[in-house]
């Protein structure tokens, strides 16, 4: 296509046309005919010659107004052209015009935004900055942290923070006060800007999280509490802990005294009692020592059993609950029963069995003290990664949620299971209703 500067300058070339056709057409006849008459040539042979030359002339002519034509045609197409690249341009910008005034509406009304000069001058802020600071438009005016708070320290903390920020991005949390007095948290960006001319701008980009600073710190004031409750929790386990301990103690140190004191004061007795002097009556009081020494024997076995019993230590946690059953029930008179249903016969830690053994002793216990059993039995299986002991009654049976929902929740022998086994890294698990009797099973990973 011919350039734009071609078809601009048709008006002149149209009029340097139409100055040679009216030159040629007027002028030339003319001339050549006062030439034919200087070598006076007849008037009709001039005359003829004259049409002759006009009708070439013609000819000549029709080519310049083919060419005039020509361009004419060009010219036309170039400017439908150049109509149709003024139209598109013209669409192009009023789409640009309305994606800016979108974009503009967007900042305006969706986004917390502000723009600063260098010194914190306020520039602009968006709609929604101003809803939510509690300004309005004729407000906006002065520094950009005396409209952000209402503080003075945080209105110097951010002056501070604006200065710094002129050659590289910053972001963060900031703590704000409306004109309000609300407390608002902002996560902000503050953006370095370089304008064409040379002079810097500071822009501001922000989001609301006080609704998310809120819930955080309620789930930290709610985890303090939790961490409260639980510190005070493990001191009253401990306390509690420490009571059961000490009437451990007390137990051990009534059957020391009760029963072994008791015999040793007697043989004491017994012995000072006996005269040499009267061989009939020595023998029979030797016989009764005797009889004082078995019994004495007994009760210091039972008290050494009920301690750290022989077979936990040299045998394992399956034989020592076989002869813990076999010894209660001798002492009680209850049918306390033992089996071992997969012959498990493996070690673990001493701590481990001696917890296992204190679990089921208490266990037992429990049966014959609180749920009036007449039949109990201690039942042990394994697989190749786990150890299941169980126990079972006939008793009373309690309702294990009532217990557990209680204000004292699990009794002390309840919660020592508990913490035993949970100590071992074990579960212990509780079934029991009212008149049905209770199993309880201790399981524990075998390592």
């Amino acid at each position: 296509m011919n350039s734009p500067k071609e078809y601009a300058n048709i008006p002149l070339l149209l009029k340097k046309l139409l100055i040679r056709t009216f030159l040629l057409l007027a002028g030339l006849p003319v001339f050549f005919y006062i030439l034919l008459s200087s070598f006076q040539v007849e008037f009709s042979l001039s005359l003829l010659a004259v049409l002759t030359f006009v009708i070439v002339l013609l000819v000549f002519i029709k080519k310049y107004f083919q060419k005039i034509i020509q361009i004419l045609i060009k010219s036309n197409i170039y400017n439908k052209a150049q109509i149709a690249e003024l139209k598109e341009q013209y669409e192009l910008k009023e789409t640009a015009y309305q994606e800016l005034e979108s974009l503009n509406f967007v900042v305006d009304n969706a986004a917390f935004f502000a723009s600063t000069k260098l010194d914190g001058t306020v520039l602009n802020m968006s709609k929604k900055l101003r809803d939510l600071l509690g300004l309005e438009q004729k407000d906006i005016r002065g520094s950009i942290e005396r409209l952000l708070t209402t503080k003075e320290g945080q209105q110097q903390n951010i002056k501070d923070l604006f200065a710094t920020t002129r050659h590289k991005i910053w972001t963060g949390e900031i703590e704000l006060f409306t004109k309000k007095g609300r407390q608002v948290w902002m996560e902000i960006s503050i953006i370095p800007m370089n304008k064409s001319i040379g002079k810097q701008s500071l822009f501001l980009i922000g989001t609301d999280v006080t609704e998310r600073k809120e819930s955080q710190e309620e789930i930290d004031r709610i985890k303090q509490i939790e961490y409260e409750n639980k510190v005070q929790l493990q001191k009253d386990q401990a306390s509690q802990i420490v009571e059961a301990q000490e009437e451990e103690r007390k137990r051990i140190a009534k059957d020391i005294h009760d029963g072994i004191g008791q015999i040793l004061t007697a043989l004491k007795f017994s012995v000072e009692s006996i005269n040499i002097d009267n061989p009939e009556k020595a023998k029979v009081k030797l016989e009764d020592l005797k009889e004082v020494f078995g019994q004495l024997i007994k009760d210091v076995r039972a008290v050494t059993f009920s301690l750290t019993p022989p077979e936990l230590i040299d045998h394992g946690i399956a034989p020592a609950l076989k002869k813990m059953t076999d010894e209660i029930s001798k002492l009680s008179g209850v049918n306390i029963l033992f089996e071992n249903k997969t012959d498990f016969q493996g070690r673990f830690e001493s701590l481990v069995e001696t917890n296992l053994y204190r679990v089921a002793q208490e266990a037992i216990n429990n049966s014959l003290k609180y749920a009036a059993s007449s039949y109990v039995l201690v039942s042990v299986s394994h697989t190749e990664d786990l150890l299941s002991i169980m126990i079972d009654d006939n008793g009373n049976g309690f309702d294990v949620s009532a217990v557990e929902d209680s204000e004292k929740g699990l009794g002390m022998g309840l919660f020592f299971m508990k913490e035993r086994v949970n100590y071992v890294n074990g579960r212990l698990f509780i079934n029991s209703e009212k008149g049905q009797g209770t199993r309880i099973t201790i399981n524990i990973p075998i390592l």
